[in-house]
């Protein structure tokens, strides 16, 4: 176990948007590492009476104020991305570290794009005194990709992402268990024109994807973008490129689909490398990967989301080459990109608060 100083000579945590999903991983990621932190801090925008469990005990989330950040040493950013910047500069101004995992940061060159175990050395270089985070669906994807890039140096990457519901928050779960509840209570739903739009047409839930979910797959995430892509897939590849320190001549190819999953991202990937690729050896590479879990279809063993649910790290399968092409490479990959972006998060701050310790 890792020996920290007592709890008054630690740094103090804030978490910054202590409500919902992420924030309870938080909690929970918190849970199982060695306690690096004094004081913890929850607070979220308006006034709310709700707590979180926070190191055994519930704790209170206090209002966001303009004074929340005095004492503050690293705040962890789990606000809505228009709101963000306005809250970090203030952070930053009492002198927190802010780590956020919203979108308002991450393409800002002089913003670093962190992932612990492939970046982490970016995280001393701050010049905003921010750290962004990949968003949910970079997280599925880039240990994989980073396995392939350096082995074997990528120089094209196509993405297709299976993209759970829990994308669209609790709401989209919601809408979705209320869908598979309606067509699972007529057996022919699904097998005539129009019948699965007609039985989800008036939920009281209303739906916050463009067509039914249930017994469907939507291949649109996001909002419409330069060249037929959505908003969602040209971040995904511009925080791939960032991150992986891609030039412009590699192509990364990124299509989303909304699939009727509750809350894991699966994601299939395509690579051309520039360096000859050997099967076995990408194979053993994933099982020395400390973030990735390789399982073998040999053995009946497939990546899926419903495994993936709970896990830290990544499972990825069915890595295979097509015939003839020596240069390419197949894999699968399934996670609960909400655990492993928590937990990077706890990650980021630990190493900003070990610095507040020298």
């Amino acid at each position: 176990m890792t020996a920290f100083p007592s709890s008054s000579a630690r740094p103090t945590l804030a978490l910054v948007g202590a409500t919902g999903r992420f924030a309870e991983a938080i909690a929970s990621a918190l849970a199982l590492r060695d306690d690096a932190w004094g004081e913890i801090h929850l607070l979220a925008p308006g006034v709310s009476t709700r707590t979180l469990s926070v190191r055994g005990r519930e704790q209170v989330i206090e209002p966001l104020r303009e004074d929340s950040f005095e004492g503050v040493d690293v705040a962890l950013f789990n606000l809505a991305p228009e709101i963000t910047p306005e809250w970090a500069r203030r952070a930053v101004a009492a002198g927190a570290v802010v780590v956020d995992a919203s979108a308002a940061h991450r393409l800002d060159p002089d913003v670093p794009l962190v992932v612990p175990g492939i970046n982490s050395v970016l995280v001393a270089d701050r010049p905003k005194g921010i750290v962004a985070l990949p968003g949910p669906v970079t997280w599925g994807l880039i240990d994989a990709a980073h396995v392939l890039h350096q082995g074997w140096e990528l120089q094209h990457l196509v993405v297709t992402g299976l993209i759970a519901a829990v994308s669209k928050s609790d709401r989209g779960v919601a809408r979705l268990r209320e869908e598979l509840h309606t067509v699972a209570a007529e057996p022919s739903i699904g097998q005539h024109p129009g019948d699965v739009r007609a039985a989800v047409s008036d939920l009281p839930i209303g739906s916050p994807f463009p067509a039914p979910l249930a017994l469907n797959v939507i291949p649109w995430v996001g909002q419409p973008d330069e060249g037929g892509y959505t908003t969602a897939e040209l971040a995904v590849a511009d925080e791939v490129r960032k991150i992986l320190r891609l030039g412009p001549q590699v192509p990364v190819v990124v299509t989303l689909v909304q699939v009727p999953v509750v809350l894991a991202h699966s994601m299939a990937l395509h690579a051309r490398c520039a360096r000859p690729v050997a099967i076995d050896k990408v194979r053993q590479a994933c099982v020395a990967a400390p973030s990735l879990v390789h399982l073998d279809e040999q053995d009946g063993e497939v990546p899926t989301p419903v495994d993936s649910v709970g896990i830290d790290p990544r499972f990825v399968g069915r890595i295979r080459q097509p015939k003839g092409a020596g240069h390419h490479v197949d894999m699968f990959v399934s996670s609960d990109t909400t655990r492993r972006g928590a937990s990077a998060m706890l990650a980021v701050a630990e190493m900003v608060g070990a610095e507040s310790r020298r």
